[in-house]
């Protein structure tokens, strides 16, 4: 997986592209993570558009549960994808477990609910 940060004044941006198995997923959510501290921001505008569609349904599950156990509620997670990759299972997996994490279509639309207090 390619994992690109850029530095937005009011978020950090992620690109990451390649392809999405558990492994991958693990490592790319602490990547993300340190990034975040060490920038010191807790706003994440993450654009997953460029990853494949998982094999299977379970590494999509593993990956919502390790969202949410790295980023928790102190986080706040907007990713951008694009329909034919999603079925909002990762995310109905984080969301359960507490992580404020939010899937979208547009890149606007998941920044303006990203920085909505």
């Amino acid at each position: 997986m390619k994992t690109e940060f850029t530095n937005k004044p009011d978020h950090l941006y992620v690109k990451i592209s390649g392809e999405w198995t558990t492994e991958n997923a693990v490592q790319m959510i602490y990547e993300i993570k340190e990034e975040a501290d060490r920038q010191n921001t807790k706003l994440l505008l993450v654009d997953s558009s460029g990853l494949s569609v998982p094999e299977n349904e379970m590494i999509r599950f593993y990956t919502g549960e390790k969202v949410a156990e790295v980023f928790g509620f102190r986080y706040k997670i907007a990713a951008v994808s694009v329909p034919h990759k999603v079925n909002q299972y990762a995310e109905t997996v984080a969301v359960n477990r507490m992580a404020r994490f939010k899937v979208f279509f547009g890149e606007t639309e998941a920044r303006n609910w990203l920085l909505q207090k």
